[in-house]
């Protein structure tokens, strides 16, 4: 009888596991340890979540499929992003201060924007209009609660490195990673850039347990360059019905939109904790506050 894939894989994981002292990896990890330094073992697995809360400067938002459209000027400049992702990260120390990773998972979001006003430019279509004339004239009395939302969940794949260092028991880094999320329900997608450098204070215990608190900064950037169609924006009905029998006049199937923007902050702070189980197993809490927050938690397991 074969035993299940599954059951081989929870036991590798599960079973305690020596130092690899025959790998190849760290380079140069047999000069570190005479020299007193204790590594980690090299290979490492973890699973992650993290939720997240961030101010957002919309840049700029065209609505498209016909000319009348494109003069259309929507006013929503202040935006709120909301989300968490769950991701897995791979990751092996190269060298004793050096480690390398890449992250697969997915991210849910959601973008939020207060409408302030709608405003049409008549010089773009040849002269005075009509309608251009009614927007402008109502463009500026909208519901208090006009919102404009952006639904942005999908894959999400990046790569990072990790550089430590220390003296006795205080220790430094700096966190580097490049993601990319995919957005499924729109066209579009988030490319963002991280570079967090900390230090900390670690204390030693029997059995390989160890603790770390650290405190530092993090320098996120984030660009968004998102379009599809105006129906999945959450504008009322009679909005997109609207849109679309313009679009549909110009010959196009419906309305569209294009919306680039970025975050309001590019630098939080950050505190958090590590526990190491044993030299096996750990946990990591990071908390992050300013103009953006965050709470990231991730279970590790080394090998």
């Amino acid at each position: 009888m074969k035993t299940p894939a599954a059951v081989l894989l929870l036991a590798a994981l599960f079973a305690p596991t020596t130092f690899a002292q025959q790998s190849y990896f760290p380079i140069w990890g047999d000069e570190a340890e005479k020299l007193g330094y204790t590594l980690p073992k090299p290979y490492g697995i973890s699973v992650s979540y993290m939720d997240m809360s961030n101010p957002i400067t919309v840049e700029s938002i065209k609505l498209t499929g016909a000319p009348m459209l494109d003069a259309i000027d929507v006013d929503a400049r202040n935006a709120t992003f909301t989300g968490s992702n769950v991701t897995v990260r791979g990751d092996v120390w190269v060298f004793p201060f050096m480690n390398v990773y890449g992250i697969i998972g997915y991210t849910q979001g959601e973008s939020k924007a207060k409408i302030n006003s709608v405003s049409c430019d008549a010089s773009k279509l040849g002269g005075p209009n009509l309608l251009c004339s009614v927007i402008n004239l109502v463009g500026d009395k909208l519901p208090a609660n006009t919102m404009f939302n952006l639904e942005m969940d999908g894959g999400t794949y990046g790569i990072g490195t990790t550089l430590a260092g220390g003296v006795g028991n205080w220790f430094g880094l700096l966190d580097m990673n490049y993601t990319y999320t995919s957005i499924s329900a729109i066209e579009g997608d988030i490319r963002t850039f991280v570079a967090a450098p900390r230090v900390g204070y670690r204390w030693e215990y029997e059995g390989g347990r160890e603790l770390r608190v650290f405190t530092g900064v993090m320098y996120q950037k984030v660009d968004q360059f998102l379009s599809g169609d105006i129906a999945s924006l959450g504008l009322p009905s009679s909005v997109v019905a609207i849109a679309d029998k313009i679009a549909n006049d110009a010959g196009n199937d419906s309305a569209g939109f294009e919306v680039s923007q970025h975050a309001n902050s590019n630098w939080n702070n950050v505190v958090g904790m590590q526990y190491a189980f044993n030299r096996d197993w750990d946990v990591l809490v990071e908390a992050g506050f300013g103009a953006r927050e965050s709470l990231f938690i991730a279970l590790g397991r080394r090998f």
